[in-house]
């Protein structure tokens, strides 16, 4: 039986084949995003790039422990319900960089 959807298979086949290299390849551009509003914080200051440093912290710590899954825990180190906080976390941060004068 066919369904209407089957013609993303071979996406998702390669998607699953290059899994570990593109969370790797998220947690340094992460990280890397990080330490640059680091750097901006510190240069200009203000509580908005502290916002936007700890959004991007957080994100880096959420891809550390997805990378963490692949060679660590054969399960889910970090759950669904544990990535949607740090999701919140994040979303939230950023918000904050946004709106507050």
């Amino acid at each position: 039986m066919e369904y209407f959807w089957d013609f993303l298979r071979p996406l998702t086949d390669f998607a699953a084949a290059i899994d570990p290299y593109a969370k790797i390849f998220v947690l340094l551009l992460a990280f890397g995003i990080f330490i640059v509003s680091l750097l901006a914080y510190r240069k200009a200051g203000g509580k908005k790039l502290l916002f936007v440093c700890a959004a991007f912290f957080l994100f880096s710590i959420k891809w550390l422990f997805q990378v963490f899954d692949i060679f660590l825990s054969p399960g889910n180190f970090l759950g669904d319900s544990s990535q949607t906080i740090f999701e919140l976390l994040i979303l939230v941060f950023l918000f904050l960089a946004i709106f507050r004068k």
